[in-house]
């Protein structure tokens, strides 16, 4: 499970959590161990062969990037190609191609601008932490994991309540890639596209029966008018999932992931709710801790 693959030079490295970007010199690393320990397959061709009984290879490994960032256009892209790596992208549909931007992402660089302190004021977004001129990477990891108390509804309203785009000092960079550079992605032959809802709301029991259907069943069909291609598989945004989101998932999707880490057993796998290993720079610079990282041990 990757995010964001980019490199220290840039200036979005620095704005995002270190549990979400890994450098493409780390990213290259990983795909040239992983060719050397596993067969790499598509996702979604994985799935079809255990849906219809095939011969599964006996280690098989799938790489996924969820949200859609720009990066994985820029950076991820180019490496995929140079070594023939297939992999699976889950978009969030009605984002692509606009200038949303995440609210972990705006908390940060709200932050980093110095802005803590205007935050701090706020009944919502004043956690602890928030009150520092100059925070530590992670400060800025700690209030957003506080922040996710919140549904993202309340966070994005809180923001918009502090007009939180004049409180930085130049405007944000897009996150997401637009659909020329998707529909590229998918013209490589090596990226598969799947759904990751229409805004990347966490589809709990917070949210509304109507807002969980639009989020899981219009986002399919937003993808296919766009991509015009069958959208098979399905992402939970931040691993978050009631009963009732799985039910419809279920109906319209062959096959899910989750955010929850582990390694999916041919003869026992729930293709629904699969499990996948989180992949970040801090924990994988070397082929050590990279392999390390993929055996489950850290």
């Amino acid at each position: 499970m990757y995010h964001r693959i980019l490199p220290e030079s840039d200036p979005r490295y620095h704005q995002e959590e270190p549990g979400m970007r890994v450098t493409p010199e780390s990213f290259e690393m990983h795909l040239r161990e992983l060719k050397r320990h596993f067969e790499l397959v598509s996702l979604g061709d994985w799935v079809k062969a255990q849906e219809s009984g095939a011969v599964l290879p006996r280690q098989a490994c799938a790489v996924t990037f969820d949200d859609g960032w720009r990066d994985n256009f820029e950076y991820a892209l180019p490496l995929l190609k140079k070594h023939q790596v297939p992999a699976t992208l889950f978009a969030v549909a009605e984002k692509i191609g606009t200038d949303f931007q995440f609210w972990p992402n705006v908390v940060a660089a709200l932050m980093l601008s110095g802005a803590g302190p205007t935050l701090a004021k706020h009944p919502v977004l004043g956690v602890a932490g928030m009150v520092a001129v100059k925070p530590t990477p992670e400060q800025v990891a700690a209030c957003i994991k506080q922040l996710k108390a919140y549904t993202d509804l309340e966070l994005f309203q809180a923001l918009e309540e502090l007009k939180w785009r004049e409180l930085l000092s130049e405007p944000m960079k897009p996150a997401l890639m637009d659909w020329p550079q998707l529909r590229e992605m998918q013209a490589s032959g090596l990226v598969e596209i799947g759904s990751h809802t229409c805004t990347h709301q966490r589809l709990n029991r917070a949210l509304p029966e109507s807002e969980l259907e639009r989020e899981i069943v219009e986002s399919r069909s937003r993808l296919e008018r766009e991509l015009e291609h069958p959208i098979n598989l399905f992402c939970f945004p931040n691993g978050d999932y009631s009963a009732e989101a799985l039910s419809l998932v279920k109906r319209y999707y062959k096959a899910a992931v989750t955010t929850q880490k582990g390694i999916n057993d041919a003869a026992d796998c729930s293709l629904h709710e699969m499990v996948r290993i989180g992949i970040h720079n801090d924990i994988t610079s070397t082929p050590q801790r990279f392999n390390a990282r993929l055996s489950g041990w850290v």
